[in-house]
Order: C-alpha cells, then sequence, then structure tokens
C-alpha cells in the first residue's frame, strides 16, 4: 500500500516540475497608455488626461437580470499608469441620481450601495485576482476573489494602501482610483499581461454591468477576464515597510499593561514579500460575534481578523481538508513570513512562536488552553501552476511542544478543462507523538469531480479520515469516517427585472466508520434556490437522514429556509430558520429530540452616517415535538456606528448571551488613515449573572492601539 503512495506521490511531483501545458489566449489584449501627467484623484474629471490619453472602455453588459443585455444606464471606464499607479476613473451616467445609494462608512462596509469593481488578474492565472470597489463617494472595498475547483470566494479580509475619491453630480457619479504598484503583486517581466475586469452595481434596479462579456455557460468571473499590457518599467513592488504598534490595556484586575511591537515587511521583488512580526498586537478590535454553542457535536469555526495572518493566506487554502487554521496560534511573540510566485511557482512559508498554545478547537474562541509550554508552528506550502485555472500543491506543516509533536504533509490538486470539468484531490500523512508515546503515519485522502455549466451540473466526492489523523495547525473536527457523496443541480433563468435564477439541486451521501462497514451516516436532501437579483436570494432546504451517535442510529428530517434582500436601501435584512428532529449529544444518555432555530439580521440605515445592526438568534429544544423544553437560548448583538468622517467613527456594541447568562458592552473610538495607520480607543465591559438572578461585572477592559505604516 505504502508503495503504491509513494509512487503516486512521485507521479505527482512530476507533474509539477514539468513544463507548464501551453495557454494562448484568443482575446484581445489592451495596451494601457502611459500618462504623460498624473491625474488628481479628487472625483472630478476634469482633467484633459483623462479623456486625451487613457484607454476607454464603454462597452459594458448586463451580467443580470440579463445575461449580455443593454444596460438601462451608460457606464464609461478610463484607464492609464504612470511609474508609480495604475488610474482607473468611472462616469456612472444615472438618470435619477437622487436615487444612487451612497452611504458615508468605513472600510469594506459599503456593499449594499452602488459600486464600481475593477478585478486584476496580475499573474493572468485564471484563479485569483486583486479586488477594487468603490462607492459614488469614494468609500473603499478591496478583496480577494479566488475561483478554483468550481467554487468562488470573496475574500474580504485583504486590505491594501490604494487612493480613492468620488461625487455625485446631476448626471450620475464619478469616481477615480490610484492603485500603487508596490500594493499589488505581478510578475517582474518588461510587459506586464495581466487580465482585468470592469463591473457596475445599480442595486435599485438589481442589475449588474460587466466588461468584457460575460457567459454562465463556462464556470468563472476571472475565467472570462480581458487583458491588458502594461509596457515598460514600474516600481515592482521594491519596498520595505515598518509598522510599530503601541497598545496599553487596563482590565479589572491588572495594572495598566503599555506594550510595544513592531512589523516589519520587505518587498524584495514585485513576486516575493517577506513579513516580520515582532511582540505584535493580537487584539481583536470586534470581538466574535456571540453563537449558540450548547449542544455541539463537533467544534465551530471562527474566522481569522489578525492581520499578520491574513495577507497571503489565500495561498494555503486547500480544496477539502484545512490544513491550516491560523486561529490555533493564540498569542505569538514572534511571526514571520515568506510569500510570493516565481515563473509559475506559488509558495508560503509561515513560522511563529505561540506563548499559549491550545491542543483544541473547542479551545479556540476563549483564547487558548493556557498551557504551561510553548509551542512553535511551521508551515510550508507550494502550488504550480500546470494550466489555466488549475495547480498541483504541496503542504508540511510541524507544530512541536516540549518535544511533542504533530506533522503532516500532503499532496493536492485542482485541475480544470474545458471550462467546465474540474477534478480535486487530497493525499495527506499526518505523525503525531505525545510524550513518550509515538503513533505511525495514518492517512486522510479525498477526491472529487464535478462538472458547471450554465443550466446543469454534477458531481461526486469520497473522502477518508483515519481515526488518529491529527491535525494541529489546522481544522479537522471530525475523523474516523469514509464518504461518498454526490449532487446535481439545475438551472432556469426567467432573465426578469426581480427574478434572474431558480436552482433545483439535490444531494445524497453516506458515511462509514473507518474501519469496518458500520453505517455512520446516511442522508438524501433537495434544495430549491430563488435569485431575484445578484443580492437578493431564498433558500429553502430539506433533509432526510440517519446519524450514528453512541451506538444508537437516530433517524432525522430537517427544513431550512434562509433569504436575504437588499432592494430597500435603508433596510437590508436577512432571516433563517430550520425545523426538525435533533440530537440531543448526551454521551450517557442521548436521545431523538426536535430543534427551532430562528435567526433575524437587518441593518437599519438611519442616515448616510449612522447605522444600527441587530443580530439576533433563538434556539429552542424539546425532548419530542410539542413535548418537555430543555432549553431556549437567545443570542443577540446590537451594533451601533456614526461616521464622523471618511477616517474617523464612533461604534457600540451589546451583546447578551442568554445561555452563559452573560452581557458584553463596548465602545471605540476609530480613526483609520490607511491600512496600518490607525488609532483606536476603546472601552469593555462583562457582566454576568449571578445564582440570584443580577447581574454583576465580571470584568472590564480600557485599551488603545496606536500603528503608523511607513513605507521606504
Amino acid at each position: 500500500m505504502w508503495r503504491r503512495r509513494i509512487l503516486a506521490t512521485t507521479i505527482l511531483m512530476v507533474l509539477i516540475l514539468w513544463p507548464r501545458v501551453g495557454f494562448s489566449s484568443s482575446k484581445e489584449v489592451f495596451d494601457i497608455p502611459r500618462f504623460t501627467e498624473a491625474p488628481v484623484i479628487d472625483g472630478v474629471l476634469d482633467n484633459p488626461v483623462w479623456e486625451r490619453e487613457a484607454l476607454k472602455i464603454e462597452n459594458f453588459h448586463q451580467l443580470s437580470p440579463k445575461e449580455m443585455g443593454d444596460p438601462s444606464e451608460k457606464t464609461v471606464a478610463y484607464v492609464g499608469y504612470d511609474e508609480k499607479n495604475l488610474y482607473v476613473a468611472f462616469r456612472c451616467y444615472d438618470s435619477n441620481p437622487k436615487k444612487i445609494r451612497a452611504s458615508v462608512t468605513n472600510r469594506d462596509s459599503c456593499i449594499e450601495d452602488d459600486w464600481v469593481i475593477i478585478f486584476l488578474d496580475t499573474f493572468n492565472e485564471k484563479r485569483r485576482a486583486f479586488g477594487f470597489l468603490l462607492n459614488p463617494l469614494g468609500i473603499q472595498m478591496d478583496c480577494l476573489r479566488i475561483e478554483e475547483g468550481g467554487n468562488e470566494n470573496m475574500d474580504f479580509s485583504w486590505d491594501t494602501v490604494y487612493f480613492s475619491d468620488g461625487k455625485i453630480d446631476e448626471e450620475g457619479y464619478v469616481v477615480e482610483m490610484a492603485v500603487p504598484f508596490k500594493s499589488i503583486r505581478f510578475p517582474d517581466r518588461e510587459d506586464k499581461v495581466w487580465g482585468v475586469t470592469l463591473g457596475r452595481n445599480i442595486p435599485r434596479k438589481g442589475e449588474i454591468l460587466l466588461w468584457p462579456d460575460f457567459t454562465r455557460e463556462i464556470s468563472g468571473l476571472i475565467t472570462q477576464s480581458g487583458e491588458i499590457r502594461i509596457r515598460g518599467d514600474v516600481e515592482k513592488g521594491k519596498n520595505f515597510e515598518i509598522m510599530p504598534v503601541f497598545t496599553s490595556l487596563k482590565t479589572k484586575d491588572s495594572k495598566v499593561d503599555p506594550e510595544a511591537g513592531l512589523n516589519l515587511k520587505w518587498g524584495v521583488s514585485s513576486d516575493l514579500t517577506l513579513d516580520v512580526t515582532v511582540n505584535p498586537d493580537y487584539s481583536h478590535i470586534e470581538a466574535d460575534a456571540p453563537r449558540i454553542e450548547a449542544n455541539q457535536r463537533f467544534a465551530l469555526y471562527y474566522a481569522e481578523k489578525r492581520p499578520f495572518f491574513l495577507e497571503g493566506m489565500e495561498i494555503f487554502k486547500f480544496p477539502q481538508v484545512n490544513l491550516v487554521y491560523t486561529r490555533r496560534i493564540i498569542d505569538p511573540l514572534v511571526g514571520g513570513k515568506a510569500t510570493g510566485k516565481v515563473g509559475r511557482f506559488t509558495y508560503g512559508l509561515l513560522t511563529a512562536y505561540d506563548l499559549n498554545p491550545t491542543e483544541s478547537l473547542w479551545e479556540v474562541s476563549d483564547n487558548g488552553g493556557k498551557q504551561d509550554d510553548n509551542a512553535l508552528f511551521n508551515i510550508f506550502r507550494m502550488k504550480a501552476d500546470v494550466g489555466p485555472g488549475s495547480y498541483l500543491g504541496f503542504c508540511l506543516t510541524d507544530k512541536k511542544i516540549n518535544g511533542s509533536f504533530n506533522r503532516v504533509a500532503g499532496v493536492d490538486g485542482q485541475l480544470k478543462w474545458k471550462n467546465n470539468f474540474f477534478f480535486s484531490f487530497q493525499a495527506i500523512g499526518s505523525k503525531t507523538k505525545y510524550d513518550d508515546r509515538e503513533a505511525n503515519v495514518v492517512p486522510a485522502l479525498s477526491a472529487e469531480a464535478s462538472y458547471f455549466s450554465k443550466y446543469w451540473g454534477a458531481g461526486v466526492s469520497w473522502q477518508s479520515m483515519h481515526p488518529d489523523f491529527e491535525a494541529s495547525a489546522g481544522f479537522v473536527n471530525r475523523v474516523n469516517f469514509r464518504s461518498f457523496v454526490g449532487y446535481s443541480f439545475l438551472n432556469f433563468y426567467p432573465e426578469k427585472e426581480f427574478m434572474n435564477q431558480i436552482r433545483l439541486s439535490f444531494n445524497a451521501g453516506q458515511m462509514y466508520e473507518y474501519f469496518g462497514n458500520t453505517l455512520s451516516d446516511q442522508w438524501v436532501g433537495g434544495n430549491v434556490h430563488l435569485r431575484f437579483t445578484e443580492f437578493n436570494q431564498l433558500n429553502i432546504k430539506y433533509r432526510n437522514s440517519m446519524e450514528r451517535y453512541e451506538g444508537i442510529d437516530f433517524h432525522k428530517n430537517a427544513i431550512n429556509l434562509n433569504v436575504d434582500f437588499s432592494l430597500i436601501g435603508w433596510l437590508p435584512f436577512g432571516a433563517y430558520f430550520q425545523t426538525g428532529d435533533s440530537i440531543y449529544y448526551d454521551p450517557d444518555d442521548p436521545y431523538l429530540g426536535y430543534k427551532n432555530t430562528y435567526e433575524i439580521y437587518f441593518t437599519f440605515k438611519l442616515s448616510k452616517r449612522l447605522q444600527y445592526s441587530l443580530n439576533f438568534t433563538k434556539q429552542t429544544f424539546w425532548k419530542e415535538r410539542g413535548g418537555e423544553q430543555v432549553y431556549d437560548i437567545n443570542v443577540v448583538r446590537n451594533r451601533l456606528t456614526y461616521q464622523i468622517s471618511k477616517t474617523l467613527s464612533l461604534r457600540g456594541i451589546l451583546d447578551y448571551d442568554h445561555y452563559d447568562k452573560a452581557v458584553y458592552g463596548s465602545f471605540l473610538v476609530s480613526w483609520v488613515l490607511r491600512p496600518g495607520t490607525v488609532f483606536f480607543f476603546g472601552v469593555d465591559n462583562n457582566l454576568l449573572r449571578n445564582e440570584f438572578g443580577n447581574y454583576s461585572q465580571d470584568d472590564y477592559s480600557v485599551f488603545v492601539k496606536f500603528s503608523y505604516w511607513w513605507r521606504i
């Protein structure tokens, strides 16, 4: 068996090292003009350089409601560059400018507004692109778009420095931006050919416009990007960045604790970046939103929010088994990271020395397991392009604690051909030593094949996890199984103004214990998905299943409904409801009960600067439908923000967790000039309810954070 695995691994590595399959695009490549003078970024198209020298793009067409349909409003984009920046401007005409949606908000908080966007696939690899989104007032959002294996993901945690402004006028609105070449990565070549996609959102009409034309017959947006060419030398990202950080924290049981930290970034080249952080501040400016954790069989996933770990983390993504979960690095004293791309090889190396490691995923949300020993994490990742939209990869993770260790190594890949067929796989081995006990290498394997087209698609997947498999640097919350899954879907496109798509889907699967033929899970389900517009959707699911727990087979039926709605500009909202059979996970006395889960969330935009958000979750469990109630849990988050200016804001949060009998309050003053140059002053207060029903202060904190980002 191991010989076959070694042979398979050898073949995969040969494929990685083999010359890449050639690819030539039939699309026209547009040369971007070099500006003779830099335009002022003020949201006013009064500099003649835009009309005189820029590449002018006018032929936008609809993505929705009608694919490749004529837009209801005209859009013109202008693109140019000089040695330091790429310049982009949009003139967005509007027949009713008073109905344009534009809020003054923090960065990354204007997705419900009118906006324009540009995606830059700077390596022209047809898999990932930098995204720059602006609302009509020039409020910024930035993101990474990742398209791999038929999946599409927008990661808004990525931040960089660029400059923008926008203004609404009697013809519509204008936005201008300057993206420094130092802020993005790209191949160090004389002629740089990048993929580019331009877009515009008109939310009150449910209309998305794109250039170039897009068809759902081909899976992926980045795959269908246009191509631009930048000739000659530009600033290649060779820069040195210094970010000193000062923090001070006062809690109920401690004195004022001032600390200094330092972040260093060296752009060795336009496609290689080194990051070092010493005594970093890893406090969350906004705490994790409260979640219902009662009666959970498996640990919950919490998103990463810390800047050092977020940058370049798209490199560390995997098809199925998540081998890198940086929330397990709780309190690092020092960390380092190298990320980049040379030719067709993308690579990342991450190391961190953690003063408060956790051995359990259940402890991640509690900031660690309070271990006496420290941990050293080392993670290496490499991916090689083997064609447009395809890659083969390798990963090695190593976690050491006082002589004990966990090491995981594996190969993976995602292959795409003829625009619609996908195949992904992972083959991983894990070896663990704890004190004097050292286990053998154990495997985790997975594979998935799928077909996606405009009107239908289908796929099958297989996965197995050895009972002793462990990934101490990743997120693996279930082992000891072999699973088989099949799915299919059918799409209809009415192409009406407020009914874009109807999707009917079906899935079924079985899961067995790793050894033997004991069936541990079995399910069949259906789904109806109504997409009224791109951002207004309704989803209804039904699932019939069997789950084996503590040697007992529990048969369950459940239905859930999820809706997101933003057609009302001042009140975007959503709701979730699930009802059905559910297991009470008591190892000594489990039983099949009945559970309802409700969630509602909305943002009430009281003005362009003042917003109130509410997220309410309720879960009720009965021993049987209509029988004795076991628990009734309510979790509430209230959030009020006032944006004084584009850089200065006030925020208040009030959380209530019925299960823990806790109240959490937070007030924050934020000044964010740009990513990395920030000042925060905050006060947090935690209250717990005692046995007499009264709330008393459990803890409080007053904190200050200041950092400044220098580019040399």
